[in-house]
């Protein structure tokens, strides 16, 4: 591995997160080394959220965390304002999550600067939880989610449709989706920040990752260990009302900006890159992994917002079941 340690950016979109923000935030610590520094964005908290990470930065001398403020903008321009507060000069790795994200492998950015000198590939954007492919019709189709093809690390939420990845397992995907995800340091400085036409979210994890693809970068998921339970985010099992009209709206100027660069990605032979790290992971690690994604499931399955949901989530369950990469 390259002599040169990298340098580490976390950013973190909070919103009104007081019962959890301390856990998130140790966890983001435990996972610090060198120059690693937290940017916590504060997007409109009106809670206690703000005077807790005050106290914590009091308690513990000289925490390389910075504060950065938005107005209650959501999570596309919150993560975009913790960009740009932040460095990208130099060689480093940008690890951006929500505010109900707590991260758990002491060894994260090791195995991240790992993957990206020894994978052999011009490595891009990269998700720690879920991936898919676009659909091949995208153009054509009026669906406003054209992907399919989802891969999902084992301690994300265990979605019935998806392939389950195990511990330090990369598999490359046409669009990473958060949250946590990796943007090195180069993709800030050659494609840009996201795109704030798109704000408040929603598909700009697909626009980031065409960029990407566009510059000649190949996108993925690797997973690493992390816990967010579905109650800890309440649009998972309970979406705003009028997301979907946000999500067709968007995929709608996703085709129109990127209809050439589509159609390349579409012609293009993308092989279904797969890469195993192979120093950290033991047969211990992989049976914690299962377990953790059959709870997932299981917890998911009881969340769902509706009967019907729950209904499909169980025959998508036992569709899905044994299914791994």
């Amino acid at each position: 591995m390259n002599k040169l340690k990298a340098r580490f950016n976390y950013i973190i979109t909070i919103h009104n997160k007081e019962d959890l923000i301390i856990e998130v935030i140790s966890s983001v610590l435990m996972c610090c080394r060198g120059d690693s520094r937290v940017y916590a964005v504060l997007d409109g908290c009106t809670d206690q959220t703000e005077a807790l990470i005050d106290s914590y930065m009091e308690k513990f001398r000289g925490l390389p965390i910075t504060k950065v403020y938005e107005s209650d903008v959501h999570e596309l321009l919150s993560i975009n304002a913790g960009l740009k507060a932040a460095s990208h000069e130099g060689y480093g790795f940008n690890i951006v999550l929500q505010d109900d994200v707590v991260l758990a492998d002491f060894n994260l950015e090791e195995k991240i600067q790992r993957l990206y000198e020894e994978s052999q590939i011009k490595l891009g954007y990269l998700s720690l939880r879920l991936g898919a492919n676009l659909e091949s019709n995208i153009l054509e189709t009026e669906t406003y989610i054209p992907l399919c093809d989802y891969v999902e690390n084992a301690y994300g939420h265990g979605l019935p449709e998806a392939t389950v990845l195990l511990p330090d397992c990369f598999v490359s995907r046409d669009i990473p989706i958060k949250s946590p995800v990796c943007i090195p340091f180069e993709l800030i400085r050659n494609v840009g920040f996201l795109e704030s036409r798109l704000a408040p979210y929603a598909h700009d994890d697909t626009d980031y990752a065409i960029r990407c693809m566009a510059a000649g970068y190949t996108n993925g998921v690797f997973a690493l260990r992390f816990y967010s339970d579905p109650k800890w985010g309440g649009t998972r099992i309970n979406p705003h009302p009028h997301i979907a009209n946000i999500q067709k709206r968007n995929i709608d100027l996703i085709r129109l900006w990127h209809a050439d660069a589509i159609k390349k990605i579409l012609n293009t032979n993308r092989a279904n890159v797969r890469f195993d790290d192979g120093h950290f992971v033991s047969e211990a690690d992989k049976r914690h992994a299962n377990k953790a994604w059959q709870e997932n499931q299981r917890k998911l399955l009881e969340n769902s917002s509706s009967s019907t949901n729950k209904i499909m989530a169980l025959v998508n369950y036992f569709r899905c079941l044994g299914k791994k990469l």
